[in-house]
């Protein structure tokens, strides 16, 4: 469970305010702040008891509450749309990178392949030429009622 509440010293810049993750911002300022200023940081930084607090009946400090902990969920919703935006830029270059590469080979690969079947071709109809005549003959004893007409077996 989340602690949460008024706290002194959540920021440099701020007596008090509200805090949504006392835990997480403790995690934060270890990971993420100075060296020299961590010490200092983590001895200030200390949620206020409930019971210290004044005006904790009242309608702002109910209001104040409730904005603070929609504050804090917008706040972790936009470190997680942050978070995957970074991956999705990173596969997104990753991607690019990869699609620039297999676009090289895909070229390559489209070269060698019409080359290939244009020889196919030349090699084939050089084949076909040559043994018409002995093709013809091993059809007609393979197929003897095939429909065939040199163009297609539809002929209806």
């Amino acid at each position: 469970m989340k602690k949460s509440g008024l706290a002194s010293h959540v920021h440099h810049d701020k007596l008090f305010e509200y805090c949504h993750d006392y835990d997480e911002r403790v995690r934060y300022i270890k990971e993420s702040k100075p060296e020299n200023e961590q010490k200092l940081r983590l001895k200030l930084f200390q949620l206020i008891p409930a019971s210290q607090l004044p005006g904790l009946d009242s309608t702002e400090w109910d209001a104040y509450v409730k904005a603070g902990d929609a504050y804090g969920k917008t706040w972790d919703a936009y470190g997680k749309a942050r978070d995957a935006c970074g991956k999705a830029r990173d596969a997104c270059g990753k991607a690019r990178d990869a699609c620039g590469k297999t676009w090289d080979v895909y070229l390559k690969a489209g070269d060698a392949y019409f080359k290939a079947r244009d020889i196919y071709r030349k090699e084939r109809d050089a084949y076909f030429k040559k043994y018409a005549k002995e093709l013809e003959a091993l059809h007609s004893k393979l197929c003897p009622d095939c429909p065939w007409d040199g163009k297609t077996i539809f002929t209806d």
